[in-house]
């Protein structure tokens, strides 16, 4: 998709302009924000929700993890989840006030660029996408290494990659056709997840306390003994708690599908926290309810061969249990494989629309019958199917990349709505849409301080170098494409969002809505 060139009167560009009288269209108000109407709208609020609850997949989570609290400190771990969700709560209201606001795919990019610069918002994007690039990748790797096991006997590496590599050629067709064909799919694999698991937790709950034998029961939870018998120190539980921090994460994608929403100044920011709100309540409470009910001590439970969350269920309630456990967890792992690639391919749209990467005429093309970016969703899948073979198909590597990856695009956009904050820049917002008030600066301060301890946790153990170094190299290919050809582009006015749009949102002051 091309930039719109400037209209010869700026409040067409007005990139604080709110819906309502002066914009009566979705169309009109991408309009305003500088962008002709290309993707296609067709996402409410209930796929809004469930392109954000899939994106989070707390089956991928409990099926993938569920190991880690018990390895690092044991049954204790599992209430981190109470510090670590309204932890995450001030990052998720930040982002629901920006939504509201400069509803644009690309979110964190878009949002960066408009509120400091495009050279900031260029770092922004490009982390974001190495971000979406790896959890694409990780949630096609979680598909193999868990569902390979139910294949194949002892299956090799290989057995694992080539099922990680078909289920994702399988979600780039489906993306391939649209977004409506996608979000279909992905709407049946949010419910059958949403449903499965409330039934899940009843079955669980009921036969801790009056069915089920030989279970740990709640003292699990008050347990300080890692799996393999050593002491707990600060630096255990700060990793422990980065399990709720690997699962509460993605929930930002269905800001990313802005274009393709109706409404999606009020639809996205409280699609966005029932998301969170939703799948940070029932991750705590499964969790809590498969560790009261493990039929043994962990470090022999835990140690046994194949998925211990599979194996728990069907040793404590019956393989009928075990099978419909399996369909909900794949079906949550496919919606989830989706969701990831859905906004991994709008973040390469967007970037590629405003000139930002190499290709990017092709990268912003739309097909004309699907109104998908094909091009985009092509790369996407190359690029995550590559990532898969370089991880040999470990989802823990892949899935440790992805929460430094969240965390620093994060860091970066809060720091950016700080800043704007600071300077009356943030865009004014119609009537209804959310909005933080007075209460944006302090949730600020507080999120850029958990993002802060979540990073430095996320590199500073020496278990986690290997990863911070991964990081660094990805990061370092985003900057030398933007010291070599990227900077002089758009400071000769060559790449970035339309600069008749970022301008007026720069020299409005005192419209920051609250």
């Amino acid at each position: 998709m091309d930039r719109i060139p400037a209209a010869p009167e700026p409040p067409h560009l007005d990139a604080t302009a709110p819906t309502g009288p002066l914009a009566d269209t979705d169309s009109d108000d991408l309009s305003t924000l500088g962008y002709e109407q290309k993707l296609r709208r067709s996402i409410g609020g209930f796929t809004s929700f469930a392109l954000a609850f899939s994106m989070v997949s707390i089956n991928t989570g409990i099926v993938t993890l569920f190991n880690d609290p018990f390895d690092r400190a044991g049954g204790v771990a599992i209430l981190l989840w109470l510090v670590v969700i309204p932890m995450v709560f001030t990052v998720v209201l930040v982002y629901a006030h920006l939504a509201g606001r400069i509803p644009l795919t690309g979110y964190a990019y878009q949002w960066s660029s408009r509120l400091v610069g495009p050279h900031f918002g260029w770092f922004t994007g490009w982390i974001a996408l190495v971000s979406f690039i790896a959890g694409t990748a990780a949630t096609a790797a979680a598909v193999g290494s868990v569902f390979a096991p139910e294949i194949w006997d002892d299956p090799s590496r290989g057995q694992v990659q080539a099922l990680s590599i078909g289920v994702t050629l399988v979600v780039c067709l489906l993306n391939v056709f649209g977004v409506r064909i996608a979000g279909i799919v992905n709407n049946v694999g949010a419910s059958i997840e949403l449903v499965g698991t409330v039934l899940l937790a009843l079955v669980l709950a009921v036969g801790a306390f009056f069915a089920f034998r030989h279970t740990q029961g709640p003292a699990i939870l008050t347990d300080t003994t890692p799996v393999d018998g050593s002491p707990i120190t600060l630096t255990s539980v700060a990793l422990a708690a980065l399990l709720p921090v690997y699962v509460l994460l993605g929930w930002e994608g269905a800001a990313d599908l802005a274009e393709e929403t109706t409404d999606p100044r009020r639809t996205t920011p409280p699609a966005m926290i029932r998301a969170v709100a939703v799948s940070g309540a029932m991750g705590l409470i499964v969790f809590a309810l498969l560790a009261i009910d493990l039929p043994a001590v962990p470090a022999t439970f835990l140690s046994g061969p194949g998925n211990p969350v599979l194996h728990l269920v069907g040793a404590q309630v019956g393989e009928v249990a075990r099978a419909v456990m399996t369909v909900v967890a794949f079906a949550s792992l496919f919606a989830c494989l989706i969701a990831n690639m859905a906004v991994a391919t709008r973040m390469v749209f967007a970037l590629g629309r405003d000139k930002m990467l190499p290709g990017s005429t092709a990268l912003a093309s739309v097909g004309r019958r699907t109104g998908a970016p094909v091009t985009a969703i092509l790369v996407i899948t190359a690029l995550a199917i590559a990532l898969n073979l370089l991880n040999a198909g470990l989802v823990e590597k892949i899935f440790a990349m992805v929460g430094l990856t969240y965390y620093l695009t994060y860091a970066l956009t809060l720091t950016a709505t700080a800043v704007a904050h600071r300077k009356g820049r943030i865009p004014s917002a119609p009537e209804g849409v959310f909005s933080l008030g007075r209460w944006l600066w302090p949730t600020l301060v507080v999120g850029l301080v958990w993002c802060a301890t979540v990073i430095v946790v996320l590199t500073v153990p020496d278990e986690n170098n290997q990863t911070a170094l991964t990081v660094v190299v990805g990061v370092g290919l985003g900057f030398v494409w933007w010291l070599l050809g990227l900077r002089r582009r758009i400071n000769t006015g060559q790449a970035g969002p339309p600069a008749a749009a970022v301008s007026s949102t720069s020299d409005r002051h005192g419209a920051s809505g609250v």
